[in-house]
């Protein structure tokens, strides 16, 4: 039924040069990244931690501001006692197996998108149901929490030999195309290419064709034709390059649409010393509850600008209400359907149960303070 797409992976192969520092690096460190530097007593003061990041995040994305703050928070209040070897985006891993390289230890700390390999995360998927989430801080915040106190979600990443930091929205749902797209009557006969489970089978039920191509990939599948129709957050026309090739974007009104996620390994994260896994712990709650927003947004307000700036760039506006509320309707509740019987055929245990948490946790964090920087792009285009 679904049309999600499988990424195969593409292992890159290592120089000589990084080959026998990884080696060297394991034998110092242990796949777990402990490097006990000092002999500690009882919560293991001495210990000092290096873990290697894997990323998929662009430098300069609001995706990589997310990461870097929490990289350079959690080694400025551990006073350097857990560092990270901050690896190039795709050095080591490739986007779509930043997941499985966390999992089996080549790497410690990974950044991706979850919907490379969606097998294993079915318990964030949801934002991905068309309409569902708006507010990107609150989608933040009620990820997190089911992770910290549901069952079924924390079993999944029990399951995947995860422990789950952060999940969150890459940003509002743009259309980008050679020519503007005004209602879902365009998606018909359309080469899209488009991140999320449920989006992906929302937009092909209005007769598009789903192209599976990552995201660094998609530069490339546009130029060649492959793809004439690009579904994205705001940082696919300014960090890929795709406003040079396509001069109409819109926003459908769909609001948040997929995510990016960090996770550690769990052996890693369970060999930490008590006083280090409790203070890495205060910084996740720190930046789910607003910092990680507040370093999205900041990047994401300088991608506007480069927008406005370029040339190439025709159009940003937003759909009529009437023609976002007619796809709304034609959908029902059609995503969140969709949304459980995937997730379920994934191994989520009470997958209904969950999204009902989730919608909870929208609605509880709904006042948090939040700006959307691609909402006031929009409006700011206007006056370009």
């Amino acid at each position: 039924m679904f049309s999600t797409p499988h990424h195969p992976g593409r292992f890159s192969r290592m120089t000589g040069a990084v080959a026998l520092a990884a080696v060297a690096g394991l034998a110092l460190a242990g796949c777990s990244g402990i490097n006990s530097s000092a002999a500690g007593e009882g919560d293991g003061s001495g210990e000092t931690v290096t873990w290697t990041l894997v990323t998929g995040a662009q430098a300069d994305t609001p995706n990589a501001a997310v990461q870097n703050w929490f990289l350079d928070r959690v080694e400025e209040a551990t006073d350097g006692r857990i560092s990270f070897e901050r690896t190039a985006t795709e050095a080591l891993c490739k986007a779509p197996e930043v997941a499985d390289c966390v999992r089996d230890g080549r790497a410690q700390i990974g950044v991706t998108v979850p919907d490379y390999t969606p097998q294993y995360f079915p318990s964030t998927s949801m934002v991905s149901i068309p309409f569902l989430s708006q507010n990107a801080q609150a989608a933040m915040q009620s990820i997190y929490d089911l992770h910290e106190d549901y069952a079924p979600a924390q079993a999944i990443m029990e399951r995947n030999g995860l422990h789950h930091v952060a999940t969150w929205p890459v940003g509002r749902f743009l259309l980008g195309g050679h020519e503007p797209i005004e209602s879902v009557a365009q998606f018909q006969g359309a080469q899209v290419r488009v991140s999320g489970p449920i989006i992906q089978q929302a937009i092909g039920d209005q007769g598009a064709n789903i192209v599976a191509v990552t995201a660094p990939e998609t530069y490339e599948a546009v130029e060649r034709g492959v793809v004439s129709t690009i579904g994205g957050a705001i940082d696919f026309p300014v960090n890929y390059g795709l406003m040079e090739l396509l001069p109409d974007w819109t926003d459908p009104g769909i609001g948040q649409y997929s995510t990016f996620g960090m996770w550690v390994n769990a052996e890693a994260y369970d060999a930490l010393p008590d006083d280090l896994r409790e203070q890495f712990d205060q910084i996740a709650e720190e930046l789910n509850t607003g910092a990680g927003i507040a370093a999205f947004n900041e990047v994401a307000a300088g991608q506007c600008q480069q927008m406005q700036d370029a040339p190439t760039v025709e159009s940003l506006n937003a759909w009529d209400e009437a023609d976002t509320q007619a796809w709304q309707d034609a959908l029902g509740d059609s995503g969140q359907e969709m949304w459980i019987e995937l997730a379920t055929e994934q191994g989520l245990e009470d997958a209904e149960g969950v999204l009902e948490r989730y919608i909870a946790g929208l609605e509880t964090y709904d006042d948090a303070a939040y700006d959307d920087a691609t909402v006031a792009c929009v409006a700011s285009f206007e006056n370009r």
